[in-house]
């Protein structure tokens, strides 16, 4: 007999579930999940399409804290116990999410997420954050994030934040959607929680503000940089520890935002739209374009199934998601504060709006655009053989022609170097007899030292892999870090240092990723100080407070003079 609670289903049935409530269809689904496309690679965009398909198809809400009437029946609070018990049947929250039409809170929503993410084979991490509120971070950790280590950079995703985080974002420098930037921020807390999220809306975006959601006069907020939460870089916690179960039990309390009222948020392609207990309201880009107050509970749970409904009843267009900047929507007459009786004038407006709208609220597998990920935005749009073509300012006048042909080996060897799993650390690559072709010459797994070896006397191309190491209290965290390398000794010709010079946009296609570029003239310009210096110049808030360029040899490089592992001062983990 199966327990109560438990999924039958198995992970791989489960996964294809998931991503048909997301929106794709039942082959694209299947192949995801048989594929797994996050183990490696340039896992960025569709990181992106998943995140902004979560925020338009499940909602952010909190139902399950509060009486719910429904027609001739009522649904009760979920018991605070079998919530604690649900995080640590991961597979029963996902079945919840990926076969019913409800949503949750953020212990609900981002270990589900990361669980999906970990299923198409991402390495997902969950670590514990602490809200901005008030002009300060709240003193409980009640949010969770999700942190995926890409071989080249390490990515945040937050679906289930109030207020969504609609795209990947990364850790160093900004990263733009269609409605906002976001960027990381360092500080010293000595909790651990040492990088902050922070967000700058466009003009054309309306703040949620959800912790007053129905003060209007908030509608502008985060117009300037606004820090959103501060969580803990290394962190890796299980579902169920105890810092979530803690979380939980703090927004369950009765002092809490969540408990004193209820709310159902969903994300639009150019805004949002949520209900409180007093009104329903709809925002696309800068404009309010529907208001409804709530005048009953009948008018209260009739507004609640047009918002659970919507992903499935509205699917989005291809022009509705392009990177363009849409026209601004106008607002529909007869909507300020009417009621869920409607008069003719405010029906026919309101048939009008719906109509206008039949397009908002799901997505087309075929395109998601949120910028900063490439042409298009990435997510789809990205993809090869789509959109305009890319040409090289050192390409030459026809876009096709390769300026040096670059062997096919070099890529094989290269996407090695960008597997951590994989030993093989550098390579090499130098000019044919005829110099019209750039061929691999050499590889190896024994890091820097070893790749000094291989430099030749010739002009040449290459790439390293070496790691950023944090040492904080007890914790060890390395991330690998990806150096390109061209090669042109100080003897060398002025005119084969020019040629190659020219060849640069064809070498970086295949020797991809990196986070620094280097000229190297001779063996000083792999100097390991030197090579701190333009990594941590490099990178952003975050920086590791040392380097390994060969296997467990640490050279501390302690940035904000913090200290290193137990002696490290302000940042830990309660892992």
């Amino acid at each position: 007999m199966v327990a109560m609670g438990v999924s039958l289903l198995p992970n791989a049935a489960l996964a294809v579930a998931y991503l048909r409530r997301l929106g794709y269809s039942a082959a694209e689904a299947a192949s995801l999940v048989e594929r797994q496309p996050l183990k490696g690679g340039n896992g960025k965009p569709l990181l992106s399409e998943l995140a902004i398909r979560h925020v338009l198809t499940i909602p952010f809400e909190n139902l399950e804290q509060h009486v719910v009437q429904l027609p001739g029946a009522s649904l009760q609070p979920t018991s605070l116990e079998e919530r604690l018990q649900r995080l640590g049947q991961i597979q029963t929250t996902v079945e919840r999410l990926a076969t019913g039409v409800r949503g949750g809170v953020c212990f609900d929503l981002n270990p589900a997420f990361a669980w999906l993410l970990r299923e198409l084979g991402a390495k997902a991490r969950l670590a514990m954050a602490v809200v901005h509120a008030n002009g300060d971070f709240m003193e409980d950790a009640t949010h969770c994030v999700i942190l995926v280590d890409l071989p080249s950079e390490t990515l945040l995703v937050d679906p289930g934040f109030g207020d969504p985080v609609r795209v990947a974002v990364a850790m160093e420098g900004p990263t733009q959607e269609r409605l906002a930037t976001y960027e990381m921020a360092s500080q010293e807390d000595a909790r651990g929680f040492t990088t902050v999220l922070r967000r700058k809306r466009d003009a054309d975006s309306m703040c949620l503000h959800l912790a007053q959601i129905d003060d209007s006069s908030l509608d502008t907020a985060e117009a300037d940089w606004q820090p959103l939460y501060a969580f803990r870089p290394d962190d890796d916690l299980s579902y169920d520890n105890q810092e979530f179960r803690d979380g939980l039990t703090s927004i369950r309390d009765t002092e809490s935002l969540f408990a004193a009222k209820k709310f159902i948020c969903l994300g639009l392609v150019k805004g949002y739209i949520t209900l409180s207990e007093k009104r329903l309201r709809r925002v696309e880009g800068s404009e309010v374009t529907e208001e409804v107050a709530v005048e009953d509970e009948g008018c209260w749970q009739s507004l609640a199934g047009r918002i659970f409904g919507l992903p499935l009843l509205s699917p989005v267009t291809a022009k509705d998601l392009s990177p363009a900047p849409a026209a601004k929507p106008t607002a529909s007459a007869g909507y300020g504060g009417a009621a869920c009786g409607f008069a003719p004038k405010t029906q026919a407006s309101r048939e009008t709006a719906t109509q206008n709208a039949k397009n908002l609220g799901t997505i087309d597998a075929k395109s998601i655009a949120v910028g900063g990920a490439g042409a298009g935005g990435g997510l789809g749009l990205n993809r090869p053989g789509f959109g305009p073509k890319v040409q090289h300012f050192s390409g030459g006048a026809t876009a096709q022609k390769k300026s040096i042909e670059v062997s096919e080996d070099i890529r094989s060897a290269w996407s090695k170097v960008m597997d951590d799993s994989d030993s093989t650390s550098w390579i090499y690559c130098s000019y044919s007899v005829d110099g019209k072709a750039l061929e691999l010459t050499g590889s190896g797994t024994s890091g820097l030292q070893e790749f000094k070896t291989a430099l030749g006397n010739s002009i040449a191309w290459g790439g390293f892999r070496c790691y950023g190491v944090d040492k904080r209290g007890g914790l060890v965290c390395k991330r690998p870090k990806f150096i390109f390398v061209q090669h042109k000794p100080e003897h060398a010709s002025a005119m084969k240092k020019a040629k190659q010079g020219s060849h640069k946009g064809d070498v970086k296609e295949v020797i991809t990723g990196t986070h620094l570029d280097l000229i190297v003239e001779n063996l000083d310009d792999l100097d390991e100080q030197s090579l701190i210096a333009k990594l941590q110049a490099a990178t952003g808030a975050h920086k590791p407070n040392g380097y390994e360029f060969d296997e467990d040899n640490f050279i501390e490089a302690d940035f904000y003079g913090l200290g290193i592992g137990k002696d490290c001062r302000g940042e830990g983990s309660k892992n």
